[in-house]
């Protein structure tokens, strides 16, 4: 393989950490139901949730915030509202203007639902699969550049065997990439047969060459589902925050987001999740010391805490953000890359051609090859 994130247990026996090499932040395991179920449980009886309610945008009313749904119509006043609706957020509006919105990276995502990769993938590709994830490239039908196929599981019951598999696409025009495909007009997942069988004839047309093995030609013959995600990212912090990007006096406005409605990074990041859990951490964290030193909130100082935390979840992903960036610019070089002239590393995690571009290049290249080599040993965890 390219590159196996894994720390090798032999190293673990001689007192090495995964912290100690960087790999903290990798094969992470989180269960959001349980996560879910927690927090509810914490509410007191006077607190209540609703479910359900399409926010549509966010305003200042008086010293709150108002959330709007379809129509304009009222959904609430609150003193402090933490936006956390993902990449396509109806909120973001009332902070940012459209300088600070998220951007088409030029990669599309086409996905396929699998109910158990067990009683649909071949053997070999559910060892390697394990529990977690598991991708390989290949030429593109004509054999000059290369594709790239991914099989995800996601179900976080043990007994919940569901998996997505899908293709990397760099593509210029996302709508034109779905009348290819036959998905002109279809938002979000589809089960309609139609569109299904359609993605299925694309999958196979592209896997046509003929150094693809059959057992992976045969990844999308049992989907039930599937989706075309166009991938977006939010441009760096300081876009985000300069002149341009922020709202005319909103730094007074007691609304924040956290994660993928703050500062989305695509997949190939690999810390949208991570920073989404710490971000919404840090900013209860800092709720309540700020409810520890008052003896009651006022908007003032909500949306002092509101601007530093932002400030400071923003800044924190600018690492990864500018390497997906560069990531993002390279991919349509895939499609004239031979294989034997491709590097996953390169392209996914420094978007350099040459791992002698920079001295950072050249380290973060040559310490996940070692690591790779040394799971070598151990067969790669499998």
């Amino acid at each position: 393989p390219d590159v196996c994130l894994r720390l090798p247990s032999y190293l673990k026996r001689w007192g090495m950490k995964k912290e100690d090499v960087g790999l903290d932040q990798m094969n992470l395991e989180t269960e959001r139901n349980v996560i879910i179920d927690g927090l509810m449980g914490e509410l007191g009886g006077e607190v209540a949730v609703e479910h359900g309610a399409n926010v549509r945008a966010a305003r200042r009313r008086g010293e709150g915030v108002e959330l709007l749904g379809p129509n304009q119509q009222p959904l609430g006043d609150f003193d402090l509202v933490v936006d956390a609706s993902g990449v396509h957020s109806h909120a973001r509006g009332a902070r940012f203007t459209e300088a600070a919105d998220a951007f088409y990276t030029g990669v599309c995502l086409l996905q396929g639902v699998l109910r158990s990769p067990e009683e649909s993938l071949a053997p070999e590709i559910v060892s390697k699969l394990g529990e977690g994830s598991f991708g390989i490239f290949g030429p593109t039908a004509n054999g000059e550049g290369v594709l790239e196929l991914f099989v995800q599981r996601y179900g976080a019951a043990h007994d919940n065997k569901v998996a997505n598999v899908n293709i990397s696409v760099p593509f210029e025009d996302p709508k034109a990439f779905a009348a290819l495909v036959g998905l002109s007009g279809v938002h979000g997942i589809t089960s309609k047969p139609e569109h299904v069988d359609a993605v299925k004839r694309y999958y196979k047309e592209s896997l046509a060459h003929e150094d693809w093995p059959q057992c992976y030609r045969e990844l999308f013959d049992d989907i039930e589902a599937v989706r075309l995600l166009p991938v977006h990212m939010h441009p760096m912090s300081e876009v985000a925050l300069g002149e341009l990007g922020v709202v005319e006096g909103s730094d007074s406005l007691c609304l924040v987001g956290v994660g993928d409605a703050l500062h989305a990074l695509p997949p190939w990041s690999g810390t949208s999740g991570n920073f989404a859990m710490q971000d919404s951490a840090d900013l209860a964290t800092a709720l309540l010391d700020l409810q520890k030193r008052e003896e009651g909130w006022s908007s003032e100082s909500l949306a002092l805490v509101a601007r530093e935390c932002e400030r400071k979840f923003l800044e924190r992903a600018d690492e990864p953000r500018q390497r997906c960036i560069d990531a993002g610019k390279s991919a349509k070089d895939k499609l004239t890359t031979p294989v034997k002239d491709y590097d996953f590393v390169l392209s996914h995690i420094t978007g350099q051609k040459s791992m002698f571009a920079s001295v950072e290049t050249f380290f973060i290249v040559s310490f996940l090859k070692t690591l790779t080599w040394m799971n070598w040993f151990e067969n790669y965890g499998l």
